[in-house]
This record gives structure tokens, C-alpha cells and sequence, in this order.
């Protein structure tokens, strides 16, 4: 499933149903390999392109998970490996259906598994409502795109991409951007609806919270906290804001993984079997 790359580094790959392999990178706390054991506890760090996999923010958590004792699988949803999907071929569908794979696969080896995801690698997990123990989504982008340009991107049509209007290296292919465009607000409010793993939403002051958050607090069914990130943008490049998010979502998990295991004793003395039912509460504060 891995090979060694370098020190810390193991490149990693699933195959797929339909013929493709998942790549990424997976790094344990420890410069050596995982020793898988059944409380082991991973993150999972899904990204839309492969250059993603080094940005500073998607190497700031990974190094601040691994530190704190989680093995980190930074998880590219388009890669170059011929045997990857393309990014110019890659939609909402097939990422949320990646993202379920890989949790699917890796249940066999991990206690606890939790996602950290940001933007549009946030919305295709919210839609995938995979096998998690918890889910911190940043500055998640669904949101009705019946007007996809009002969502801060536009057409350039001679490289056929959309770039975003604040950030010309900040890019989309269409046929990601038409899968977009058919979550109108019934589809959004079904999906948000659906989803039933514990849920931390973070938001940044200078990003998308204030024109989404009120969808989701409206919707969403399951265990749940929101909070905002004081002075950050939407890719918290400032402030040490990527760090601040960290820590946040760090906490959460913690507070999931105990009430998963509170909850499993709880139903294995009683009926002897475990089984997690996540409470319903919500909390919404701002990090300064």
C-alpha cells in the first residue's frame, strides 16, 4: 500500500473500483513507518491537486498532527501518476467517492480516523460522509452556484479553466466547476441533511463564513461545532492562522475520539456489542 520515499516521507496509493489509484503521502509521528495498531489514530488531509500536497498550510497541520502523536495521509484528489485521475477529469462525485474509498480501506488499520479538509476538498467531503470518527471542514465551499461567478471564480477561456477572480493561480477545471453548478439550495440543504458524523466548522473572519454558516447551522442534523478564526483569510495564509485552525481542529478530534470510546464502553457493557450514537449539541465561538 506504501513505499518509502525519503526519511519521513511514504508515498501511498489505493486503487479504485474504477481502475484509478489514490495517491498520496502518508507520514507517521516517527521518521519510520507506521506500526499499525487497533487505537492507532490517522488524519486525513484530502487536497484537489497534487502541488497541494506541499503547500505551506497542508504541511503546517501535518507537521503540528504528527507532533501531536497522528499519523497524517495527505490525500491528492487529481495526481500526475498515470494511474491517478487527472485534474481536468476530476468532479464533486468522483472525490467524495475517493474520499470514501480511502476511509473505507484504511478502517482495517486505524482505531480513529479523522479529516481535516478545506475548501473544495471540504465540500466534496461533506458530500461524501465517509466512515469517520470526526470531520473539521475550513471554509467549506458548497454553497447554491447557480451563478458560479458570484462564488469568486470566472472563465478564462483560452487555458478552459476558471480562474479565481482574487487569485489568478488559484484554479478550477470545468467539468469540477459544472458538478458545482448542480447544488442548487434544495441540494445543498439534502446534503448538509445527510450528514451524520461529528462536524467542526471553521471559519475564517475574512472568508466565506458569513454568507454560508447560517446555511449549515439551519440543516445540519448531527453533533456539530462552529468557530471563526480571527483575521484569517479564506486560505488562512496569515496571522498564523493555519496553525490556530490546527490546534482547533486537533481539539476536536480529541473531543470525538473520547466520546467515541466513552460511547463504546457505554453500549458494550450494556448489550455487548459497541455502537456510537453522537450527541446533539452545537457551539459556535470566535479564536482569537
Amino acid at each position: 500500500m506504501y513505499t518509502e520515499t525519503s526519511s519521513s516521507d511514504h508515498a501511498f496509493s489505493i486503487p479504485t473500483s474504477q481502475n484509478y489509484q489514490i495517491c498520496g503521502i502518508l507520514n507517521a509521528p516517527s521518521a519510520e513507518l507506521p506500526t499499525v495498531k487497533a487505537q492507532s489514530k490517522l488524519i486525513i488531509i484530502p487536497v484537489l491537486k497534487e502541488s497541494d500536497l506541499y503547500i505551506h498550510s497542508t504541511q503546517s497541520q501535518r507537521k503540528f498532527y504528527n507532533q501531536n502523536g497522528y499519523d497524517v495521509l495527505r490525500l491528492a484528489l487529481s495526481h500526475s501518476d498515470h494511474k491517478a485521475r487527472d485534474f481536468k477529469d476530476i468532479t464533486l462525485g468522483h472525490m467524495a467517492a475517493d474520499i470514501r474509498r480511502a476511509c473505507d480501506v484504511l478502517r482495517a488499520d486505524y482505531g480513529h480516523i479523522y479529516i481535516a479538509a478545506h475548501g473544495f476538498a471540504a465540500f466534496a467531503t461533506a458530500l461524501a460522509n465517509a466512515d469517520t470518527d470526526g470531520q473539521s471542514l475550513s471554509e467549506p465551499c458548497f454553497t447554491p452556484y447557480e451563478n458560479f461567478v458570484e462564488s469568486g471564480y470566472g472563465y478564462n477561456r483560452a487555458l478552459d479553466i476558471y480562474q479565481s477572480l482574487s487569485n489568478p493561480v488559484d484554479y478550477l477545471n470545468p467539468r469540477l466547476v459544472e458538478s458545482c453548478k448542480l447544488f442548487d439550495l434544495e441540494s445543498c440543504r439534502s446534503m448538509i441533511q445527510s450528514i451524520d458524523r461529528p462536524t467542526q466548522f471553521v471559519w475564517a473572519e475574512n472568508g466565506l463564513g458569513s454568507n454560508i454558516s447560517a446555511l449549515y447551522k439551519a440543516h445540519l442534523y448531527t453533533h456539530a461545532q462552529s468557530l471563526t478564526i480571527k483575521g484569517a483569510d479564506h486560505h488562512f495564509n496569515n496571522a498564523n492562522s493555519i496553525e490556530r485552525a490546527a490546534i482547533q481542529s486537533l481539539e476536536w478530534f480529541t473531543y470525538c475520539g473520547y466520546m467515541y470510546d466513552l460511547s463504546a464502553l457505554q453500549a458494550q457493557s450494556a448489550t455487548g456489542s459497541a455502537q456510537y450514537t453522537a450527541p446533539q449539541s452545537s457551539a459556535t465561538y470566535t479564536v482569537n
